[in-house]
């Protein structure tokens, strides 16, 4: 009987290798096309996928709170808050191997994003600095970029092993009215963090990192378990579902969110 399923396995995955050249036996092709169909309708929400519109990306009004005890002690809200610029994104490189053990890679690059809200945040900074912000708040983000690595595990339930996030990030530029209660040392954190935004953020990472992959991979194994990896790539080409038919994903979204830049930038 172990004979017999080991034998089944290396047929299996001599099948797949034998997939390994042209993109379209792995899909890449049309991961690409599903990429590039829902990038030009991020304007509008997408009643399937359970998305509201996400370029801009409008959130508020809400109210948040931080208490971590001798470094940041504070409540603030936001309102109006809108981020632009995220379908903007390029998929930079994509490989997909379903293969056990291969390394899959996904990079995506942002060149501009940038949001703008009002704000209010009171508190202290390590009981040192007073926030006192109340005003506009805007940031600016120049290629952003995240490379994403895995191994998938196709036996079931489907999910990913050995998950590694590299982000990077070309610029940052922020301006937080009224930050700091003290006009000079709010000149001087914002100075700071425009001048050296960039390597803070890679400091901040590098401390995080661990962290955060871990509660990523849990949650996309969670999501993925709920499927086989023939139901994602029937889902990413269109169709799966009871009796192998579903309405189509983007049903009803019209492909509309690029055609004004698009023109201009033919004129």
């Amino acid at each position: 009987m172990q004979r017999g399923y080991f034998l089944q396995a290396v047929l299996a995955i001599a099948t797949l290798y034998g997939c390994l050249a042209p993109a379209e036996c792995l899909y890449e092709s049309q991961i690409r096309a599903f990429l590039e169909a829902f990038r030009m309708r991020m304007c509008h929400p997408i009643p399937n996928m359970g998305l509201p519109a996400l370029d801009p990306f409008i959130l508020g009004p809400g109210q948040t709170s931080m208490n971590n005890k001798y470094l940041i002690d504070f409540t603030g809200s936001i309102e109006d808050f809108q981020l632009h610029g995220v379908s903007d994104f390029e998929v930079t490189q994509l490989t997909l191997n379903p293969v056990p053990g291969l390394k899959s890679t996904i990079q995506i690059n942002f060149p501009h994003t940038y949001f703008q809200s009002l704000y209010t945040a009171k508190g202290s900074l390590a009981y040192i600095m007073n926030l006192a912000g109340d005003g506009n708040a805007e940031a600016s983000i120049k290629d952003f970029s995240f490379l994403i690595s895995f191994r998938l595990r196709t036996l079931s339930p489907l999910g990913i092993t050995s998950l590694q996030i590299e982000l990077y990030l070309g610029d940052l530029k922020i301006n937080f009215d009224n930050l700091l209660e003290e006009e000079r040392i709010n000149d001087f954190v914002h100075a700071l963090v425009n001048e050296l935004g960039v390597e803070l953020l890679d400091d901040i990472w590098s401390y995080e990192q661990g962290t955060v992959v871990t509660k990523v991979q849990t949650l996309l194994n969670n999501f993925l378990g709920q499927y086989s990896l023939q139901d994602i790539l029937q889902i990413i080409a269109g169709g799966g579902g009871e009796g192998g038919e579903s309405k189509p994903i983007f049903e009803g979204v019209e492909p509309d969110c690029k055609l004004e830049s698009n023109s201009s930038n033919q004129d």
